[in-house]
């Protein structure tokens, strides 16, 4: 021990750094997102079509992705589809505006209030059981036929997961963030803005997207009462003549439009709280 030097006993408690992986490039995990997405749909495509062209094979019960698609051009080259869309555009806006901003109000209610939870939740909590959608012949009796049954029935929809969804967001705040902002003399305000709020964003966004898909319903369900027009209604007459493409191509631009209402409020997730995203 004594011939060993200094330099030579540092030299051996002295531990290599390892090398440095790969870096992975920023967004090349979103990009791949992308392409795995792609797949899922082009893989929907092909069952789709074969589904069509060879099991069923009578296009009386199910048309296939290109006739469904035709008929989609069709629709748009004689101005009804735009019509449609048009209207069940404003219906299911104006239904889910309304839903939206109630169901933030009443969620943020519920979660910082106790005595407002005790009274209000039983009773959210029946509503949301209870099958809404069954209730639209009634609206019919009450509102008559024009569009204010199914925004109504739409707002009704949407409120409801959006509002439980924000209540748990707000409920779910981590006690030991509320106690170091109060420990730094955070005002009530401050509690709700700064930490309250933000931990409940990716709550919001999950009730607004089950919001989105019960929204679509809604329209669908108030159209195919009493309506003269509208996607659902569109729906309605093609099955009743037998016109499976058409009716195929309203579902279709039903779920389309689902998909891409949903990547808008991801993306504006990601925008305005990225924390929460993965994306900070």
């Amino acid at each position: 021990m004594s011939g060993v030097t200094s330099r030579e006993r540092r030299a051996r408690h002295t531990t290599t750094p390892p090398a440095p992986g790969p870096r992975r490039r920023k967004g090349s995990g979103r990009r791949w997102r992308g392409y795995r997405a792609v797949v899922s749909f082009a893989g929907f495509l092909v069952v789709w079509h074969v589904a069509a062209e060879y099991l069923v094979a009578n296009p009386l019960f199910l048309a296939g992705p290109i006739s469904t698609v035709q008929a989609v051009g069709t629709m748009w080259a004689d101005g009804t589809l735009q019509q449609d869309l048009l209207v069940s555009a404003d219906e299911f806006l104006k239904g889910f505006g309304a839903g939206l901003v109630a169901g933030v109000l009443l969620g943020l209610l519920l979660g910082t209030s106790r005595r407002a939870k005790d009274y209000i939740d039983p009773l959210i909590n029946g509503l949301y059981a209870t099958p809404l959608v069954a209730l639209a012949p009634l609206f019919i009796l009450w509102f008559g036929i024009g569009e204010t049954k199914t925004v109504l029935l739409v707002f009704m929809l949407v409120v409801l997961p959006i509002a439980i969804n924000t209540d748990a967001g707000i409920r779910a705040t981590d006690p030991q963030h509320l106690e170091a902002a109060r420990s730094f003399g955070a005002s009530r305000l401050q509690l709700f803005t700064m930490v309250r709020f933000p931990t409940s964003v990716s709550f919001l966004v999950a009730g607004i997207r089950m919001g989105i898909g019960r929204g679509l319903i809604g329209v669908v369900v108030g159209e195919l009462f009493g309506s003269q027009s509208g996607l659902g209604y569109r729906i309605l007459v093609s099955s009743q003549y037998f016109q499976t493409d058409v009716l195929l191509a309203g579902v279709l631009i039903f779920s389309v439009t689902g998909v891409l209402l949903v990547k808008i409020f991801e993306w504006l997730e990601r925008r305005v709280a990225p924390w929460q995203s993965g994306q900070g």
